[in-house]
């Protein structure tokens, strides 16, 4: 009770607990929760980019046939775990978390709790390199999930990132499967092929091959798929139902999302956060539609934040990958984002084809005299908060 109130203040109806810690009183009753409302089965998804992703694609398929509590929006740290241990009732079959860490020992925290039966790490890039220090400290933080794991566990871990092969497996007491579509895998993506409303591939897992669509764009999201596919096997669901499910799954709230603007044009608000590999992902996206649909192609890419020592070099390696690519014309936004633009001139993009802004209203009037069968992609972090353009450019009849 805060110190300025009297218990005469309060109504007699009202029942008072007083404690010496709040948070320490809130953790007790969720841990209190858990014991008594344990779910048959932990999932825990990890990873520097698609965690969410991944996440809600698990939970269109299990909530199907499962009583859930699963991780919403971005609260995904130790901080919030109580939340969903709080939420846990009798007959709840499944917790299902996404574990997200901005330091050391954030994850290892939560798997102490819930020791995971099921566990994924969709990738490891170069998200969070600032707060961490390096990229070999981000492997240190998604190994947490693999030495927190339940012994007899299950883990899927990406074939295709090179990264994710510097973990290690060695103290793992479980099954380990692999997904992935460029190398071989235990759960391998094949025929992949865009469509106005998503993507198409097969799967061939133990020389059996299924078809699937998914409601998302990019090679990326077919790995989130392909993740999502394995912890869904791996909890006894049949290819059937793990379809359906898909096929019904939607993007996380500005990831990827298409929004058409009233005078036509098509903004792809993938807004959420950006990193180097995110980012990339992003622009192939924009390719394959802007090819697909004939329009004209325009990203618009914002700053990427917490990358500490590679932030120059990641935002000049973005510059050479735009470089190459069939964009229309590039336009950067922000401080570091400069770089991006001057990296692309300097690797053969023609200057024309280029524009930086620092002010957000000069980019706004800019952006609303782009062409009206045009397809614009933006991408930056969360500080930006670029969904606000997006917003503006749709509703705007310009």
């Amino acid at each position: 009770m805060p110190h300025h109130l009297s218990p005469s203040s309060i109504p007699g109806r009202i029942a008072v607990i007083r404690v010496p810690s709040l948070t320490d009183a809130y953790w007790r009753l969720a841990n209190w929760n858990w014991r008594q409302c344990s779910p048959n089965r932990v999932i825990a998804i990890t990873g520097s980019a698609g965690k969410s992703t991944t996440t809600d694609m698990v939970y269109a398929v299990l909530k199907q046939k499962s009583k859930l509590v699963h991780t919403r929006g971005n609260l995904n740290t130790f901080t919030y775990l109580p939340t969903y241990l709080l939420q846990l009732r009798p007959g709840t079959r499944v917790l299902l978390l996404e574990m997200g860490m901005k330091s050391l020992n954030n994850i290892a925290r939560q798997c102490r709790v819930v020791r995971p039966d099921i566990g994924v790490v969709t990738n490891v890039g170069e998200a969070h390199a600032g707060s961490l220090g390096s990229l070999g400290t981000i492997v240190k933080a998604k190994q947490e999930l693999i030495d927190g794991m339940h012994a007899g566990g299950t883990l899927f871990l990406n074939a295709d990132c090179t990264r994710s092969r510097q973990l290690t497996t060695r103290r793992f007491q479980g099954k380990v499967w692999t997904f992935g579509i460029a190398r071989s895998a235990d759960i391998k993506g094949e025929n992949i092929r865009y469509t106005t409303r998503g993507m198409t591939f097969d799967v061939r897992i133990r020389n059996q091959s299924f078809s699937f669509t998914i409601p998302h764009w990019g090679n990326h999201n077919v790995l989130n798929a392909l993740a999502a596919i394995g912890i869904c096997r791996a909890m006894g669901y049949s290819m059937k139902t793990i379809q359906s499910g898909l096929a019904k799954s939607q993007p996380p709230r500005m990831r990827l999302q298409l929004i058409r603007s009233k005078n036509g044009r098509l903004l792809i608000n993938d807004a959420w956060n950006a990193n180097p590999s995110a980012m990339k992902a992003g622009l192939t996206v924009l390719k394959n539609i802007a090819a697909g649909t004939k329009r004209t192609a325009i990203a618009v890419l914002g700053d990427m934040m917490e990358l500490g020592q590679y932030t120059r070099s990641a935002h000049q390696e973005i510059g050479r990958y735009t470089s190459h690519s069939s964009l229309s014309l590039l336009v950067t936004y922000g401080k570091y984002s400069r770089e991006i633009a001057t990296s692309a001139i300097n690797n053969g993009m023609n200057q024309n084809r280029v524009i930086h802004f620092s002010d957000r209203a000069r980019l706004l009037r800019f952006l609303k005299s782009a062409p009206k069968n045009s397809i614009l992609y933006f991408k930056g972090s969360r500080k930006l908060k670029m969904e606000k353009i997006v917003n503006e450019l749709a509703r705007s009849s310009v």
